[in-house]
C-alpha cells in the first residue's frame, strides 16, 4: 500500500533518519549462529535485531525484472537464484537471532484489485502491441534483403505471472520452501532461527500480513517487550510501527558516476567477460523511526490548537492526509503531486485548518466501529476545502511551467525558431507549407466577415512569413 514517492520525499526532507548498514565481508557472513555468539549484543554490525520480516514481493519484482543488470535471467531458475542470493544478503546485514518472517503478496483486497486489473490489462496490451510492431517490422527486414534473427522466447517475459492463482507463483512456494530447508540444514547462521513462510495462498498484502503478525505476537501475555523487529520491502515505512520496529530499505539517490553515464555500458562488456551483474550492489539503509517521529512533531505543531494536542493523534491524521497522493487502493486528487511539493502543502493546509475542523480527521480507536466512526467527515470536508483554495494555483503553476517548456523550443534563435516551429509545432517545412501566409491573410477577411466561413486549417506560421511570401 506504498505511496509513490513518499520515501524519496522523506529522505530528502529529513536526511538525519537514516543511517547506512553495515556490511562485513560474505567470507566472514553467516559463520557464527546466536547460540555459539554467547554475547547477543555482538549478534551482527548493525546492533541486535531478533526478528527480520521480508515483504517478498520487494524482492520478486526486482530480481525478475531488474534494472541495472545487463544481462536479465532467462528463466525461472536463475529468477530463483538471484531471490535466493538477495535474501542471503539481508539476512548477513540484519543477522536476526530468533525468527525470519517471509510474507509474499496473496490475494488483493477488493480495493486494490480495481486499480491491479487496469494495471494488468494495460500491460497485456502494451506487450501485444509491442509484439505486433516487431512482426511488422521483422516482415519489413525480410522484404528488404535484411538478415533476421529467430525471436527469442524465455520464461521470464511477462512480469504478470507475478500474480496469485499462477504457475510461477506456485512454482515460487517450492522453491522458497526448498531454500528454507537448505540454509536450516547447511547455514550455521540460521542454527536456532524460526522460519515462517506465508506464501500466495494466504490472502492478503506482505507488509498487511506482517503487521498482523507483530501485533498478535505483541497482545500475547509472555511478550518481550524488547523485542526488536527489523522491516524490509518496498512499502514497509509506517510512521506508526510498533515499538522497536526499524525499516531497512535499499539506497534510493546514490549519485550515479558521469562518466559511466557518458559511456554506456559498451566499453565495460568488451574490456571484461560479461556476468549475470555487472551492476555494483546498491547499499542498504536503517530508517530510524524515533527520529521520524521526533521530525513529525516539530512540523506537526499546531499554533494555538482548540484542543489538547498529543504526536500518536498528529501522526495518525498525517498518514490519512498523505493517502490524498494515492496508493495502491484510492486514486489520487490531481492536484496533489509529490514532486510539486504536495506533503508540505498537506501539512501546512492541515495546521491552518485544524483550528477550523475542530480537532483531530482520524480516530484510530473506532476503527473497528461500524459506519466510519472513526473518520470525522464534517472535519475532512473542511480540509477539502482549504486545501481546494489552493488548486487553482497549483493548475496555474503547471499551465506556465508547460508554456515555459514549449517556448524553451523556440527560443534559440529567431532564425532557428521558425524552422523549428514548423518542424516541432505543424510537422512540416517552411517550403512544405507554401500556403500558409495566404490562409493567414484569409483568417483576417473572414474575421472581418463577422466568422461566417471557417477554413481548413487555423491560422499557421510567424507575421515573417506572412511579409515573406
Amino acid at each position: 500500500m506504498g505511496v509513490p514517492s513518499f520515501y524519496k520525499w522523506l529522505v530528502g526532507k529529513y536526511p538525519n533518519i537514516v543511517v547506512p548498514a553495515k556490511e562485513e565481508d560474505e567470507a566472514g557472513a553467516g559463520t557464527s549462529s546466536p547460540s555459539s555468539r554467547g554475547d547477543e549484543q555482538a549478534a551482527g554490525p548493525n546492533g541486535v535485531y531478533h526478528n527480520l520480516y521480508l515483504d517478498m514481493n520487494g524482492i520478486i519484482h526486482p530480481c525478475f525484472h531488474p534494472e541495472d543488470q545487463v544481462y536479465p535471467p532467462k528463466t525461472f531458475d536463475e529468477v530463483f537464484a538471484a531471490m535466493f542470493e538477495y535474501i542471503d544478503r539481508l539476512f548477513h546485514v540484519v543477522r536476526p537471532t530468533k525468527l525470519l518472517y517471509l510474507a509474499v503478496d496473496g490475494v488483493a483486497p477488493r480495493a486494490k484489485m480495481n486499480q491491479q486489473r487496469s494495471r494488468r490489462f494495460k500491460a497485456a496490451k502494451d506487450a501485444k502491441d509491442a509484439e505486433l510492431e516487431e512482426k511488422i517490422l521483422r516482415e519489413k527486414f525480410r522484404a528488404e534483403g535484411r538478415e533476421v534473427q529467430p525471436r527469442e522466447t524465455h520464461e521470464v517475459s511477462d512480469p504478470n505471472v507475478i500474480t496469485p492463482g499462477t504457475e510461477f507463483m506456485e512454482k515460487l512456494s517450492k522453491a522458497l520452501e526448498y531454500y528454507i530447508r537448505s540454509r536450516l540444514n547447511s547455514d550455521p547462521g540460521w542454527k536456532g532461527i524460526k522460519v515462517i513462510l506465508s506464501d500466495s495462498n494466504v490472502p492478503g498484502e506482505g507488509e498487511h500480513k506482517i503487521m498482523s503478525f507483530i501485533r498478535g505476537q505483541r497482545s500475547l501475555e509472555n511478550y518481550d517487550p524488547n523485542t526488536r523487529h527489523c522491516l524490509y520491502g518496498l512499502d514497509a515505512l509506517r510512521p506508526t510501527q510498533p515499538e522497536n520496529c526499524i525499516p531497512l530499505s535499499k539506497e534510493l539517490f546514490k549519485t550515479e558516476d558521469s562518466s559511466r553515464k557518458c559511456r554506456g555500458w559498451l566499453p565495460r562488456m568488451t574490456e571484461t567477460t560479461p556476468s549475470r551483474d555487472m551492476s555494483p550492489k546498491k547499499p542498504y539503509q536503517f530508517l530510524n523511526i524515533w527520529v521520524l517521529r521526533e521530525y513529525l512533531e516539530l512540523d506537526l505543531k499546531i499554533p494555538n490548537p482548540v484542543v489538547k494536542t498529543g504526536i500518536e493523534r498528529l501522526i495518525d491524521d498525517f498518514i490519512f492526509i498523505c493517502f490524498l497522493t494515492g496508493n495502491d487502493f484510492i486514486p489520487h486528487i490531481p492536484s496533489v503531486e509529490i514532486h510539486e511539493g504536495a506533503i508540505d502543502l498537506l501539512l501546512e493546509v492541515y495546521k491552518q485548518a485544524f483550528n477550523k475542523m475542530g480537532g483531530y480527521i482520524v480516530s484510530t480507536e473506532k476503527l473497528k466501529d461500524k459506519h466510519a466512526a472513526y473518520l470525522k467527515v464534517s472535519r475532512l470536508e473542511k480540509f477539502f476545502h482549504e486545501l481546494s483554495l489552493c488548486e487553482e494555483k497549483i493548475f496555474l503553476k503547471r499551465y506556465e511551467l508547460r508554456e515555459r517548456l514549449q517556448r524553451n523550443l523556440v527560443r534559440r534563435s529567431a532564425e532557428e525558431w521558425k524552422e523549428r516551429n514548423y518542424g516541432n509545432m505543424l510537422s512540416f517545412t517552411q517550403e512544405e507549407n507554401p500556403d500558409g501566409p495566404d490562409l493567414t491573410v484569409k483568417s483576417f477577411s473572414t474575421n472581418c466577415g463577422h466568422c461566417k466561413s471557417v477554413h481548413r486549417d487555423p491560422p499557421q506560421g510567424p507575421l515573417y512569413d506572412v511579409v515573406r511570401y
